[in-house]
């Protein structure tokens, strides 16, 4: 049986596989070294393997899936972050899929080149975190909701937040999904449906999260009970204070630029030092320019999403949710920028909602700029790639 793509399906093909190509270019270094916060979740991937437990504060499905990494490819930066490069790609697909179900191909293969770019979602796409990982599972979730799959939704809702508990905010969003949607806002049928669609789909979630600590806690001698790891991951996060740090970038300045956290950067020098070329530089930036067209993708969509056109609706509700929840936490707990992480997806679907509506030339404009923000902060200089 002859399989049959339209030329976009192709086009998303070719971009999938550039992306993965970029990442293998990339994966092994460095080999030995730790990026950012793969200083905690590869030595945890590693006690996992060992048969004992040292870190709770976040639940294990992400450092389970680098200790699978470790075992079938080895202890080194491939197999640790294989996992998440997967995850990340995959989910080029899932947003693909998303946006075509709800608008044209058209928009739907800009979506995903939007994604495949963003600069911050490739390069913890391309380290051994939690993030990437959860959100792929949140965006299977989201999907598989907008078909009314409801408990299959629940489902990949809640083995997400197995991968990292910040998936909850994007359940919420889709409850709140639900009740806006309704033509009569508050009333009584509206708010019965709400209450149903986000029964089931809570329920789902929360079972499965509660069924795979509970696996994991019986297994590892970790916790009485799913609730006593819940209560240990609660406690870790009053913990965390908002305290002065480099680093730390309160959710208000997100959308109006900052500058990049160094997570690895390493140079050589050439001709005795004269000058220097940059080898690996791992930054915590996003793409600028998809982040800061926000500001002028909302006012293009907002017609549609008075209308309540469901993607419209969708991708502002799964933007605005956990965008709100960050900037009411950030005063109590510190927030980093990869926390957007949680709705970049999301910013690049209405990001490609709204240059739909622009004239084919401005399109092109921008997605070459798109493409120059994104090599320049690659995180290996593309003149040093087989150095």
């Amino acid at each position: 049986m002859k399989i049959q793509f339209s030329n976009y399906e192709w086009a998303l093909v070719a971009l999938v596989a550039v992306v993965f190509v970029l990442h293998l270019t990339i994966i092994g270094n460095p080999a030995k070294s730790y990026i950012f916060d793969e200083a905690h979740y590869v030595p945890a991937a590693k006690c996992m393997l060992n048969g004992t437990v040292c870190t709770v504060e976040h639940p294990p499905l992400s450092v389970a899936a680098i200790a699978a990494g470790i075992t079938i490819f080895g202890d080194n930066g491939i197999g640790w972050r294989l996992p998440t490069v997967l995850a990340g790609t995959l989910t080029i697909i899932l947003v693909f899929l998303l946006t075509r179900r709800f608008s044209d191909e058209k928009t739907a293969f800009l979506a995903a080149f939007l994604l495949a770019f963003e600069s911050m979602w490739f390069t913890h796409s391309s380290i051994a975190m939690l993030d990437i990982i959860a959100f792929f599972f949140a965006m299977v979730g989201v999907y598989l909701f907008m078909l009314n799959r409801l408990w299959l939704a629940g489902i990949a809702l809640g083995i997400g937040m197995l991968a990292k508990e910040t998936v909850l905010f994007i359940v919420i969003a889709l409850v709140a999904y639900t009740l806006l949607k309704q033509e009569k806002r508050w009333s009584k049928e509206t708010l019965k449906k709400g209450w149903n669609v986000g029964f089931v789909v809570c329920l789902a979630a929360l079972l499965t999260f509660l069924l795979g600590l509970g696996i994991y806690d019986t297994s590892y001698n970790a916790f009485p009970s799913p609730l006593h790891h819940v209560a240990r991951m609660i406690r870790h996060n009053e913990a965390i204070s908002a305290p002065r740090m480099s680093d730390a970038v309160h959710p208000l300045r997100w959308f109006s630029g900052f500058p990049a956290a160094s997570y690895f950067v390493t140079s050589v020098s050439v001709a005795g030092g004269s000058m220097k070329r940059m080898v690996m530089q791992y930054l915590g930036q996003a793409n600028l320019i998809i982040l800061l067209f926000l500001w002028l993708a909302i006012p293009l969509v907002w017609p549609d999403v008075r209308q309540k056109k469901p993607l419209e609706l969708l991708s502002l509700l799964l933007i605005a949710i956990p965008y709100l929840i960050f900037t009411a936490i950030a005063y109590s707990r510190i927030t980093y920028p990869f926390y957007m992480l949680t709705f970049i997806p999301s910013v690049c679907i209405i990001s490609a909602l709204a240059l739909a509506k622009l004239p084919r030339n401005v399109v092109i404009v921008y997605c070459a700029g798109v493409l120059v923000w994104f090599f320049y902060w690659f995180p290996k200089n593309p003149l040093t790639l087989w150095s």
